[in-house]
């Protein structure tokens, strides 16, 4: 019978967010933490400090004999340790073979997972680190021989999987555009941003203009001008400036049918937007795909 006490940590250390699962050897999650530890809020590089004292306060001195699994930016340039990028086509062998394993300094084995390169053209490369966990968690939970995901974000993937390996995969910065401008710039002064998502009218209206558009950086003015010109106002621009972005991120998709993986709230909105271009989607949890490609990873890397 599966223990119920846990045998593992699965860790999602991003930039701004960090996410821990305590898990037993049967997959089960038995506990689980978010917290404001992204790295940006690690100090001098003491990544192992602020593993420790957030597992201790958490788990008490249950955690000091799991061995932990992590991924995600804690494996970049500016995280713990920069583990090389894994090529493009990659599935979980590339990902296992070139994990980095280390001991951590309280005793038990640790593992960063690495993050994946995609060659567009010679010379430009796009990356990913985290969502190669999540895209072949969803390869395992959809089991489909060939499939296209899109991971709503502060930096949008679209990917395509086939034959248990990610393909080809994009990236756009709809997520932090949207962040940048609502919050930073003279186009977003003023916009009353707790109405986001309340405006599907006006949403719809930035997706025909953001899917039309061939000039981004001009059509990005009329959240202004429609401002100015009573088309619009402080409460239902954020939801027009979000549908221009999505929409002009939606504009090459040319699938037929896309898994939309993240949290509820925006892959609502991706849905409504690939309805609204005509495409089929269905949403699938991000955490559930995190933990799935999480647990083929390590019984790769045990195997």
């Amino acid at each position: 019978m599966p223990s119920e006490q846990p045998d593992r940590l699965i860790v999602d250390w991003g930039t701004s967010n960090f996410r821990a699962f305590a898990v037993n050897d049967a997959g089960r999650v038995l506990n689980d933490i978010e917290l404001e530890l992204g790295l940006l809020k690690v100090e001098n590089g003491a990544f192992a400090e602020a593993l420790q004292g957030s597992l201790h306060t958490w788990l008490g001195a249950h955690y000091q004999h799991l061995p932990v699994y992590m991924a995600g930016m804690v494996g970049s340039a500016k995280g713990w340790v920069n583990v090389q990028y894994v090529d493009t086509a990659a599935g979980c062998s590339e990902l296992a073979q070139k994990a980095h394993c280390f001991q951590l300094p309280w005793g038990p084995e640790a593992r960063i997972m690495p993050g994946v390169r995609h060659k567009q053209q010679s010379d430009i490369y796009d990356v990913m680190r985290g969502e190669e966990v999540q895209l072949l968690g969803l390869d395992e939970l959809c089991q489909s021989r060939e499939f296209h995901a899109i991971l709503p974000g502060t930096h949008s993937k679209h990917a395509h999987i086939r034959g248990n390996k990610i393909q080809t995969f994009s990236s756009y910065l709809s997520g932090e555009l949207f962040a940048v401008i609502s919050q930073h710039m003279l186009l977003g002064k003023g916009l009353e941003l707790s109405e986001l998502g309340q405006h599907n009218s006006a949403f719809f209206k930035g997706l025909d203009d953001g899917l039309a558009t061939e000039q981004l950086s001009n059509c990005l003015f009329r959240t202004w001008t429609h401002r100015l010109f009573k088309q619009l106002d402080e409460k239902t621009a954020p939801d027009y400036l979000s549908g221009m972005l999505i929409g002009n991120e939606l504009k090459t998709a040319k699938a037929k049918h896309y898994y939309i993986v993240g949290s509820s709230k925006l892959s609502q909105r991706y849905q409504l937007a690939c309805k609204h271009r005509g495409l089929d989607s269905d949403i699938i949890n991000g955490n559930d795909c995190f933990l799935a490609g999480m647990q083929r990873l390590i019984k790769e890397s045990q195997s």
